[in-house]
């Protein structure tokens, strides 16, 4: 009985979120809704330059090191895998329950800007996975006038 509720919530939640984006196209206001309408969830991040790499913070707490997933494709990284907790023995009443748990999945677009995608220094500390890319240097190049 419980999976029927949580898959009525689900078909709920799409519908309001495909409303959304007809008002949104209505309103030519940007929504990014294509990530909610999947059945993963989207760990939050930052993406910044700074002078000497382009770098993507992601906050993963809960997430052991060996369940993420790091590839990339030439116009995206992606980092996934899935957090899960070990549920208790006993029967649970929660009053709130934020945290997601199950498959996560997020894809971050690289910028129009000359990377070092063979060379990422990776590093994974208390649940946030830091994935810098070095920048590599403009390379500008004298054209003759003839």
């Amino acid at each position: 009985m419980n999976d029927n509720i949580y898959s009525n919530l689900k078909g709920i939640q799409r519908e309001m979120l495909k409303i959304l984006g007809e008002v949104s196209s209505l309103a030519k206001g940007p929504m990014a809704l294509e990530e909610a309408l999947d059945d993963y969830w989207h760990p939050k991040c930052d993406v910044y330059q700074t002078d000497t790499d382009w770098v993507i913070v992601v906050e993963l707490a809960g997430v052991e090191k060996d369940e993420i997933n790091i590839s990339l494709s030439p116009e995206y990284l992606r980092i996934s895998g899935v957090r899960s907790f070990v549920s208790p023995s006993c029967t649970l009443c929660y009053f709130n329950m934020e945290i997601e748990t199950g498959r996560f999945d997020r894809r971050i677009f690289f910028p129009d800007l000359g990377i070092d995608k063979e060379h990422p220094q990776v590093i994974y500390s208390n649940g946030i996975l830091r994935i810098a890319f070095p920048i590599l240097p403009t390379v500008e190049r004298i054209i003759p006038i003839l």
